[in-house]
């Protein structure tokens, strides 16, 4: 093997190795639009100016290409198999050991987020120290009653403790996570930390919260938004979600959401909530009690699920 050949055959290996890498903590929903683009970067007129069709350069590329990318996840293997928090299940649904006391995963960690997603440990519940600021989003709910027509209930400018316990549960969890912290990116561990905060059990992906929530006799459904608004109202954990089946084309993940006591968005149909999600544009919003409008896009609408739970 010349040099020639052995520098396109480890270039193939970082550009593999790199493949696997950037689509492990990939952010954003898998499309048919990932392979034109992957085709691009790994077979395009860049490589084949350096690594010509039908040479033996090209073919040593593409075995380094192979072997890199394959040798990243037989690594992951070996790692996960030598640890003794991790076994097969992480690969499957994320399950591990809970770090011991006096471990965590640190609000500067980068979390894997497909599909090998740490199960986040509950935190300690603490008091609040500080006031939660409640950001309405149109009329504030303490006005409401002030304006004729405003149909507001009168419960919005008095709020259940409870339902201001949730909303503070959200807002602490949001903002003790850190810029990037894992409860931001993705919705799921959101609300399972938000759940154990409030006592609530709750653990899986998006999708199996909202299977195990159907089967639950502690869990009951809910009609629509308003109706779900009006539970937060009275202090019940309200958990707003869509299965990943859902729409099309269907999405990798499902998408869940917090409902918290605050005015229904301009469409009348979304209620005020927290949440987090793998998605930047989504989860740009979610620790702000905007309406869930901003989370769920109005195609889903008829597909989101509404329960709650006594806390």
């Amino acid at each position: 093997m010349d040099w020639k050949i052995a520098g396109a055959l480890m270039f193939g290996l970082v550009l593999g190795w790199n493949v696997y890498f950037v689509n492990r903590y990939r952010r954003g929903d898998i499309s048919l639009g990932d392979l034109a683009t992957l085709l691009g970067v790994v077979g395009g007129a860049g490589v084949l100016s350096l690594f010509p069709n039908n040479t033996d350069l090209f073919g040593a590329y593409g075995v380094g290409l192979g072997t890199g990318f394959f040798a990243y996840f037989i690594i992951l293997l070996a790692m996960v198999q030598w640890s003794p928090n991790f076994d097969s299940d992480w690969f499957l649904d994320g399950r591990r050991k809970n770090p011991p006391e006096g471990f965590g995963f640190g609000t500067d960690s980068r979390p894997t987020l497909a599909p090998m997603a740490p199960n986040p440990t509950p935190l300690e519940r603490q008091p609040a120290t500080q006031p939660v600021t409640i950001n309405f989003h149109g009329t504030n709910p303490g006005e409401g009653s002030t304006i004729r027509g405003a149909g507001w209930p009168e419960t919005l400018s008095l709020p259940n403790p409870d339902a201001t316990r949730v909303q503070r549960a959200c807002a602490e969890t949001w903002s003790r996570a850190g810029p990037n912290g894992p409860f931001k990116e993705a919705s799921h561990r959101y609300v399972v930390e938000v759940a154990h905060r409030l006592g609530v059990n709750l653990s899986g992906s998006s999708d199996q919260i909202l299977e195990r929530i159907e089967e639950s006799p502690s869990w009951r459904a809910l009609p629509d938004g308003p109706a779900a608004r009006d539970a937060a109202l009275r202090g019940k954990f309200v958990i707003a979600g869509v299965k990943s089946g859902a729409g099309s084309p269907p999405r990798m993940e499902g998408q869940l959401a917090v409902v918290v006591a605050g005015p229904l968005n301009a469409g009348a149909w979304a209620p005020a909530g927290y949440w987090g999600s793998s998605d930047f544009t989504i989860a740009r919003t979610g620790g702000s009690g905007a309406p869930i409008s901003e989370c769920f896009r109005a195609a889903l609408r008829d597909d989101i699920l509404y329960s709650f739970c006594e806390i």
